[in-house]
């Protein structure tokens, strides 16, 4: 019997070789092909280039052309007008006299300074009654040597006054204890509110001292002459332990 032939299998066709090299994949489809590094001998062909898209904005608001050369200069700006100053009000919702913000000097400052004048005014006198008796002068006894008495003693006191009114100044009294005079308004009064200011103060003296003691019973402590003349006794200068506002 003959042998038996081992058969081998067919040999598969050899295909022939591409002269092409293999290439990679595009990893990411989304991106633009210019972001994608070739590799050698691969040659593709580019994508056309994207048009740009074209957004159109509808808008109610309209841009001004300027013509001209721009102003460098700021506009005015529109300010509220300010209120008007309203007066100023008391306590007792009454409109008060003074203006300013000066405080009034309390009665008990104007009651010392009132005493260190009439102890200068006693002061005067009594010099006076001096050396009219060492000039050999006398006085009549009984009621007319009282009145003549009297009636010297307020001349004095008026030429005591008259004396610093003509001069513009402050009495010692008020100078004793840092008191100055101002009007209403807080300017330093002239020569008008000045003799307004004395013959209200001898009115005042004249009514049994009525005059001076309206300051305690007035809202702004304001005498009669204070009202007259439009002016005050206000401090001046630093505080002191004596002099001290309230």
């Amino acid at each position: 019997m003959p042998n038996p032939v081992r058969s081998e299998p067919a040999a598969a066709p050899q295909l022939p070789r591409q002269a092409a090299t293999p290439r990679q994949a595009m990893l990411f489809q989304d991106r633009q092909a210019g972001n994608v590094i070739p590799f050698d001998g691969v040659h593709e062909k580019p994508l056309p280039p994207q048009k740009s898209k074209t957004v159109s904005r509808t808008s109610t608001r309209m841009q001004v052309r300027r013509t001209g050369t721009p102003d460098d200069a700021q506009s005015t700006l529109e300010f509220l007008q300010p209120a008007p100053a309203a007066p100023r009000k008391l306590s007792t919702t009454v409109e008060a006299v003074i203006d300013c913000d000066a405080p009034v000097a309390a009665p008990m400052h104007r009651a010392c300074a009132t005493a260190i004048d009439l102890s200068m005014v006693l002061i005067s006198y009594g010099l006076f009654l001096t050396t009219f008796y060492l000039a050999g002068g006398s006085f009549p006894p009984g009621k007319a040597g009282f009145v003549v008495m009297s009636v010297s003693a307020i001349l004095i006191a008026l030429f005591y006054g008259f004396l610093w009114v003509c001069a513009g100044a402050t009495t010692p009294g008020m100078r004793a204890l840092r008191l100055t005079l101002i009007n209403f308004d807080g300017y330093p009064p002239d020569r008008t509110s000045r003799w307004l200011r004395f013959m209200g103060a001898c009115l005042g003296y004249c009514a049994g001292g009525l005059g001076l003691l309206w300051a305690l019973l007035d809202e702004e402590s304001l005498a009669w002459h204070d009202h007259i003349s439009k002016t005050f006794p206000t401090f001046q200068g630093p505080e002191t332990s004596f002099v001290r506002r309230r």
